[in-house]
């Protein structure tokens, strides 16, 4: 039985997967949190975003678009409903 002993994320929520599902096992392009931030892997190398991020599947060539930028607050100061990763088109 292989055990890990490192603890991950302390009490952290888990980073989602933003994916193309253009094929079996599906492509990642980022990972990202609930807050906000985005982590883009290309090469070696690791990109921190937040916002709006565009991206391009290596793959097939569609693009995606990730809005994470805060909801608008409606008449009564309550934000509305989270945004959600788009999976296709520039807008």
């Amino acid at each position: 039985m292989i055990h890990n002993s490192r603890t991950r994320g302390l009490g952290r929520p888990p980073k989602l997967r933003w994916e193309c599902a253009c094929s079996d096992p599906p492509i990642l392009l980022a990972r990202y949190d609930a807050g906000g931030k985005v982590q883009i892997k290309i090469r070696d190398r690791y990109y921190m975003a937040s916002g709006c991020v565009h991206a391009t599947c290596p793959r097939c060539g569609a693009h995606h678009v990730l809005d994470l930028r805060p909801a608008p607050a409606d008449a009564d100061g309550n934000p509305t409903s989270p945004p959600l990763p788009s999976h296709g088109g520039w807008w």
